[in-house]
């Protein structure tokens, strides 16, 4: 009997062993040649579900694989692992099957197609047992492939598709150990899921950041190019987007500031364009994803900022994360951000100038610097002049077709209005600093995630929690005369615009006189009366937006002010 039982130990720690070697190891590195892309499904296999895998199944895997391996990424292995859930004949409590692993060509044909053979067939779902054990599952060897002796890297993606929330089929893991695990095992995540996004089924997907409160929308319209267009939201995502059950907290917390999305399941299921696009714009972001480490839909559509942050108008300032939208009136230099450690070292100093006209003021120009390169930008009050009023290192117009190695795009949709584009997608894909003029007025908008304006201070506030904070990055200051005079441009910072204009610290910002009381006055004398100016401003989709541009067009009398908008 002892011999027995010594057989059937050694037998089983012989069994253990071997299939602990034919695993991946996640902590090991990558030593071959080869560019590798790793796709983990988790696929939910309750009866609902058929629908769903076919579109993994035939639509996007094969397109994201077709599109890795083009010249355009030039991945020479794409391997796709996949694992079911909530099958009701598996032999185990938690109703977990992995179905293997296996490679698809360049034409996006899959090698074995049983690797993918999900049934549907509702039991226990749960999906925080099948990530962790289908990132497990992943064998060392893919179809006579060593992973790690073949690859130099290997880029990996993980798809959970569930149309429910969690069944707590596996009591010894919570949401911080899932999110942990799939960050040290380098996966991005993506969970499509039972979701509606603003009560609108067009609004199939969104990056979620800023700790919850920050978050990239993609929206179905079939009048944008390529038929989709994206905004931001700066609202607790969990005030505006619905789910099954218990799906934030299972599933959509997983992804909050990281690389990943979550995708509604329902806008796939409504079929036709709207279906059609979801999964154009699924595969172009999966694949930025792999090969990029970042989100965000590439070419194509229009970008809508509600409420982000920025700078511009009489002048109207939004912090990080939509925490205040506030106004300040004053004339000076101004730092709107900057951030030393910005880009590896390179350094962002983004300042902002001034100028009173009677009880309010506006940004006159605007003035960045990364690393040693300054570029100024200015509007003109001059309807008819449609010369481009820049400095480069302190050069008038000089050669603008880079900026610190960024390229830098002109648009001049009329005689007044420009728009200027710093693209950082060399450093950060997807992201970028815009100016938009306005005849004189000047509007800065930046479009970057914790990773790229983490670290920035100035009138934007902490990019974590939005709060308005003085110099010495504790004091919260809600006045915003006084917060606006905190971040006067000093002495000791660098000079970014090309002439010294009146006041330079320690002459402090200059005020317009009883700015509220003149303004009344002079609202009542107006030739545009406010209704005029809220049907002026009724197109804009922002509702902030909206009641900025009413203030600016009766100040300005200018009903085409919301044209700056």
């Amino acid at each position: 009997m002892k011999i027995y039982f010594s057989i059937a130990l050694s037998a089983a720690i012989f069994t253990n062993v071997a299939n602990a070697q034919s695993l991946f190891d996640y902590s090991a590195p990558a030593t071959g040649s080869a560019k590798c892309a790793l796709i983990n499904v988790i696929m939910d296999e309750s009866g609902s579900m058929g629908g769903d895998q076919t579109f993994l199944k035939n639509v996007a895997l094969p397109k994201m694989a077709t599109e890795l391996h083009s010249s355009n990424h030039n991945y020479s292995d794409v391997f796709v692992c996949s694992s079911g859930f909530g099958y009701s004949r598996t032999n185990n409590a938690q109703a977990y099957r992995h179905l293997g692993c296996t490679t698809y060509n360049s034409a996006g044909v899959i090698a074995n197609s049983t690797a993918l053979a999900w049934y549907a067939n509702g039991a226990i779902e749960d999906g925080w047992y099948a990530m962790k054990h289908g990132m497990q599952d992943v064998p060392s060897s893919i179809n006579g492939t060593d992973l790690l002796s073949h690859c130099a890297r290997v880029d990996k993606n993980l798809i959970l598709v569930t149309d429910e929330d969690r069944d707590d089929a596996y009591s010894n893991v919570d949401a911080t150990n899932i999110a942990n695990l799939i960050d040290t095992n380098g996966y991005i995540l993506n969970v499509i899921a039972n979701y509606g996004i603003n009560n609108n089924i067009n609004d199939f997907g969104m990056n979620i950041g800023g700790g919850g409160s920050n978050s990239t929308i993609f929206r179905f319209d079939s009048s944008a190019p390529d038929n989709h267009m994206t905004y931001q939201d700066f609202r607790p995502y969990e005030t505006y987007v619905t789910s099954f059950g218990g799906t934030h907290p299972h599933y959509t917390e997983l992804i909050v500031d990281k690389p990943g999305a979550a995708w509604n399941i329902n806008s796939l299921r409504s079929g036709g364009l709207r279906a059609q696009t979801f999964a154009d714009i699924f595969v172009d972001i999966k694949v930025k994803e792999i090969s990029n480490g970042t989100g965000g839909p590439s070419g194509g559509g229009g970008t809508v900022r509600v409420g982000g942050p920025e700078a511009g108008g009489d002048p109207h300032i939004t912090t990080w994360n939509h925490k205040e939208h506030y106004e300040y009136h004053g004339q000076c230099d101004l730092v709107m951000v900057k951030d030393p450690t910005f880009a590896d070292g390179l350094g962002l100093y983004v300042h902002i100038r001034t100028k009173i006209v009677r009880y309010w003021s506006y940004i006159q120009s605007v003035a960045i610097r990364i690393d040693d390169d300054v570029l100024e930008i200015e509007g003109s009050a001059d309807a008819h002049d449609d010369q481009a009023h820049y400095w480069k290192n302190f050069e008038y117009q000089g050669d603008l077709d880079t900026f610190a190695g960024f390229p830098v795009t002109q648009k001049l949709p009329s005689v007044y209005k420009r728009t200027y584009t710093i693209d950082l997608s060399s450093k950060f894909p997807g992201q970028e600093i815009t100016i938009q003029l306005y005849k004189e007025f000047v509007r800065v908008k930046l479009n970057g995630n914790e990773q790229v304006f983490g670290n920035s201070v100035g009138l934007l506030g902490d990019y974590k929690t939005g709060k308005t904070l003085a110099r010495d990055g504790v004091t919260v200051l809600d006045d915003f005369t006084d917060l606006g005079d905190e971040w006067q441009v000093l002495p000791s910072e660098p000079t970014l615009f090309h002439e010294i204009a009146h006041p330079q610290f320690p002459e402090l910002c200059l005020k317009p006189e009883d700015p509220r009381g003149e303004r009344k006055r002079r609202l009542e004398e107006s030739s545009i009366s406010e209704e005029d100016a809220e049907k002026a401003c009724v197109s804009l989709k922002d509702p902030l937006a909206i009641k900025d541009c009413v203030y600016d067009v009766l100040a300005t009398q200018d009903v085409d002010m919301v044209g700056a908008f």
